[in-house]
């Protein structure tokens, strides 16, 4: 435990102590006065990146010493408290803080308190989570025809959805010669205006100055309603469901399909 004069009480260090977060306390300078046992183990951990010996080097300084930008904190202190946010520390670790005023027993503000919860092992499980749904929800599949692909359109399609489908799927067409793209709106909860003007404009019109060929798969009276505001292009064939778009495409490249009896 650190030793201090600004507590009052050992036993709120004690208290504070026991808690399993990491405990910071200011003085209302905005110096450092205090923290518990388990924000000292924090600290030996990160010291390298605080330009500081030892933990109890940390007692004294000015938070001002670590932001960039410390009127922005001050402002935090003196307007908006409590406050909690989850920052980014040192491009590395992440943690969510809390921030509320300290008060003696007669009510009187003595300072500030800062709960830290280290959360970097969160987040990182979080942006792993959040690369998975991005590549789950832009799919490209393969079709029994070699040049033709089928992307479905699952869920809510959003601005950031689109873009990132129309780049991935532009790019799969130039790399893998593709001539048939099946768009398929049959998985679609939400389709906000923006993103549709993006898939059924500006996404086809690209697709057609490359030599791609559009099809819409599985057009319901809800798509209908999404779409009908768009200026589509009147000769993109559009069916109900993907069976009929691929057979379409295939009667387009002169296959057939027979039925073999075994």
């Amino acid at each position: 435990m650190v030793e201090t004069t600004f507590f009052s009480h050992s036993e709120t260090a004690r208290a504070l102590n026991s808690l399993g977060d990491n405990i910071f306390v200011c003085d209302l300078d905005l110096r450092v006065v205090w923290f518990n046992d388990q924000a000292e183990i924090l600290l030996n951990s990160i010291i390298s990146y605080l330009h500081i010996n030892h933990p109890l080097d940390l007692i004294g300084k000015s938070i001002d010493e670590f932001h960039q930008n410390p009127s922005h904190q001050r402002n935090i202190l003196l307007h908006r408290l409590p406050y909690e946010s989850t920052i980014t520390l040192f491009d590395r670790f992440a943690a969510r803080i809390v921030i509320s005023e300290y008060k003696d027993d007669a009510g009187v503000k003595k300072g500030y308190l800062l709960v830290w919860r280290d959360v970097t092992e969160r987040q990182k499980e979080l942006q792993e989570y959040k690369k998975l749904v991005h590549e789950l929800s832009t799919v490209i599949i393969p079709t029994v025809i070699d040049n033709a692909i089928l992307i479905p359109l699952i869920g809510t399609m959003n601005e950031e959805r689109t873009e990132r489908l129309v780049q991935r799927t532009l790019n799969y067409c130039v790399t893998n010669n593709t001539d048939y793209v099946l768009l398929d709106f049959s998985g679609l909860s939400e389709l906000d205006n923006s993103s549709a003007q993006v898939l059924c404009e500006t996404m086809t019109k690209s697709l057609a100055l490359m030599g791609v060929f559009v099809v819409y798969v599985g057009i319901t009276k809800q798509v209908v309603q999404w779409l009908m505001n768009l200026n589509l292009d009147p000769t993109i064939p559009t069916f109900a469901t993907f069976r009929q778009g691929i057979n379409h495409v295939v009667n387009l490249e002169g296959y057939s399909l027979v039925y073999e009896k075994r």
